[in-house]
């Protein structure tokens, strides 16, 4: 019987050094080098996960080999780490936090402040009652002192608010969500936040979080649809900017696909950049199959991906990363949202750079090349 500790190892090997396995198209250059190792001297790079609870010594071992950042995937959001007004469940994301610092790998704290997986006491009023504002302020304010004070000088940044900005009819307005944060505070919760953020770590970097900012369009198999998202961003950050909001940059989640603009994602880097924000790709992939939102449910894929799609998937991939190279100065990190397409949120469109066996993809080699200086065209 293999050693397990060397299976591992080996495993990791062969997942970096060659393009064999189930759904990997054609055969890409041998290499032996990890994703982090290749950005070193640009930007972090990242991948997401309630680690190492549950994971394989395989899966192990390619995160310590690609990655030297990780976004805890659940386990500090509201509903995990305060389930109750009393209570803060430290155990999971404490060993998270551990065991990164023992691998020497940064941890990015996911998220303080949302619409979802926030348990329901935040906003229970006595008597049945709404909640009122200022009982609102004081549990958001209570939530963010604990949890960002509990890990302060261990976690390296937070996305302090997530997914404020509505789907639909944008560009005019920041176009806030009608949440139950917006309907207990107001439009001034996100600047509240930050600043408390900032008061319980003030060497914490603090970002905004969001998913299909980076375009006014959701251009999908084709299909445009005009949301106005990115002009509402805008519109949001300037307006946190002007409130003094201790906010250091935006998180472009980046759940892309095929027919992702690449020039809008350019755009959209550029423009925060003009705000003086940083930038990060904070919730990476890149959909192979079916159709793609950016939000539940994941729609379509399950079967087999053709050679070709895969392909197209690696381009992309690449011309994403040549974006992203070029604009290392404000590029704070690049996070893949999962190690493999088995730990995707939407496996079945196999939108990551390892296969469900861990094996590389085209993708993989692509991005790999880009960090060597040989990039893709646009």
């Amino acid at each position: 019987m293999k050693n397990p500790v060397v299976y591992a190892l080996v495993a990791c090997a062969l997942s970096l050094a060659n393009a064999h396995g189930q759904d990997t198209g054609s055969a890409t250059s041998v290499t032996n080098i990890g994703l982090k190792d290749a950005f070193a001297a640009k930007f972090l790079i990242g991948t997401a996960g309630d680690v190492p609870r549950g994971y394989s010594e395989a899966e192990v071992a390619n995160i310590k080999a690609n990655y030297n950042i990780i976004t805890p995937e659940n386990c500090m959001k509201p509903q995990s780490v305060h389930p109750s007004e009393d209570v803060f469940t430290w155990a999971t994301p404490d060993a998270l936090v551990k065991w990164c610092q023992d691998n020497n790998i940064k941890v990015w704290g996911h998220t303080l402040c949302w619409h979802a997986q926030t348990p329901g006491w935040f906003f229970q009023g006595t008597n049945g009652q709404p909640v009122t504002r200022e009982l609102a302020m004081a549990r958001l304010k209570s939530h963010i002192l604990a949890e960002v004070g509990h890990y302060k000088g261990r976690v390296y940044g937070w996305d302090v608010v997530n997914e404020a900005i509505d789907d639909r009819n944008g560009g005019q307005t920041e176009n806030l969500r009608n949440d139950s944060w917006f309907r207990a505070i107001g439009p001034d919760f996100l600047t509240l936040a930050f600043k408390w953020a900032h008061e319980a770590d003030p060497d914490a970097l603090l970002f905004y979080n969001d998913y299909n900012i980076d375009s006014d369009t959701n251009l999908d198999r084709g299909n445009p649809q005009y949301t106005g998202k990115h002009a509402s961003s805008m519109l949001l950050l300037k307006r946190l900017l002007q409130e003094g909001a201790p906010i250091n940059g935006v998180g472009i989640q980046g759940h892309w696909h095929l027919y992702t603009s690449i020039s809008d994602v350019e755009k959209a880097i550029t423009d925060y950049e003009s705000l003086g924000l940083k930038v990060s790709i904070s919730e990476l992939d890149v959909t192979a199959t079916g159709e793609n939102s950016g939000a539940f449910p994941t729609r379509g894929g399950g079967g087999p991906v053709s050679p070709e799609a895969l392909q197209q998937q690696a381009k992309v991939y690449a011309q994403l990363f040549d974006v992203f190279d070029r604009h290392a100065k404000t590029m704070s990190r690049v996070t893949l949202w999962g190690i493999s397409d088995r730990r995707s949120w939407r496996s079945g469109q196999r939108p990551l750079l390892f296969d469900a066996q861990l094996q590389p993809k085209p993708a993989l080699q692509a991005v790999l090349d880009v960090g060597a200086g040989k990039g893709m065209a646009h």
